[in-house]
């Protein structure tokens, strides 16, 4: 990373003894790293992008001299401390400044994600506010952007917000558009499919989709040293998990199309595909609008008796 960041160490404990606490991403032990993918299981809404293979992969390769943090919150336990949620965040570029911080929107993957015990979704994000509140950032609120209105975490958040008596607005997101497919322009010959899963064969299967890719052009991984190099180091982490596969199509043995899979558990990703478009499927279904939410980190105002989910204030401002 080209800027450092001071540990800020403590937090506030709530009321299932959570503390928080401001880590630089290159600073966790491997035993951090293992709590945090034991999270993954646990998590509210688990994303592969929200695993520590990739966020700390964007982390160390495509930070681009941003100020990065990872919010952690946990619990003590009998043995060791439980990790109960993960928030990666971009903070102001001047510390010591008032501003804002915002969930960090991933290189690779185009959204913020978090990992967020669903068993202590609210309470961790209560207590993951009180931390920024109490640290010397001077910040003044959290920015979280691409949430879903009816999606736990929204609702989660709008508890949190409520019980505390924060402050929190929402704005609309405007969806990025999706890319156009490749022209259905396949050779003469015999078509076959194979899904490479083998670690040491999917290194060779990785370039393949690369050179497919490059085709692109200037918006291609290969333009992009930095981002080749954190999509190669991704890929090569999930499958030493066996959790990454490549789909390869040969047209009469040459690669004309490819797709990579990672996986959380159960939850498997098309992450990246590249190449020709082979099928003409019905159009897809409409994404869900996604929200913007901005919630003050210091508390305005008595705590409310009654928790206010986003959902909730979605419908009251339509």
């Amino acid at each position: 990373m080209g800027t450092s960041l001071t540990l800020i160490e403590g937090g506030l404990a709530d009321a299932v003894g959570l503390r928080a606490e401001l880590r630089h991403p290159a600073s966790l032990r491997e035993t951090e790293v293992e709590a945090w993918r034991s999270l993954m299981a646990r998590a509210l809404e688990p994303s592969v992008y929200a695993d520590p293979d990739f966020t700390l992969t964007m982390a160390q390769h495509l930070a681009d001299g941003q100020t990065l943090a990872l919010l952690m919150v946990w619990q003590d336990g009998l043995r060791a401390p439980v990790l109960r949620g993960v928030l990666p965040l971009r903070l102001p570029a001047r510390q010591g400044l008032a501003g804002s911080a915002r969930l960090w929107r991933l290189p690779l993957a185009g959204t913020a994600e978090a990992a967020v015990d669903a068993g202590h979704a609210a309470a961790v994000l209560r207590a993951a506010l009180d931390h920024l509140r109490g640290s010397r950032l001077r910040l003044v609120d959290l920015h979280w952007p691409d949430l879903r209105p009816d999606s736990g975490l929204a609702v989660a958040l709008g508890e949190a917000a409520g019980a505390t008596g924060r402050r929190l607005a929402i704005a609309d997101q405007t969806e990025a558009p999706l890319p156009e497919p490749a022209p259905l322009t396949l050779p003469a010959g015999r078509t076959s499919l194979e899904r490479v899963r083998d670690p040491v064969r999917l290194r060779d299967a990785v370039e393949h989709f690369l050179v497919l890719d490059a085709r692109r052009g200037a918006g291609s991984l290969l333009a992009e040293p930095a981002a080749a190099t954190a999509f190669r180091v991704v890929t090569r982490r999930f499958a030493h998990r066996r959790q990454a596969c490549v789909d390869l199509v040969r047209r009469d043995g040459e690669v004309v199309a490819a797709a990579v899979h990672l996986a959380t558990g159960r939850h498997d990703t098309i992450w990246r595909q590249a190449g020709l478009c082979l099928a003409r499927g019905p159009a897809p279904m409409k994404a869900p609008a996604r929200v913007e939410a901005v919630v003050t980190v210091e508390a305005l105002a008595a705590a409310r008796p009654k928790p206010t989910a986003l959902s909730r204030l979605m419908r009251l401002r339509a």
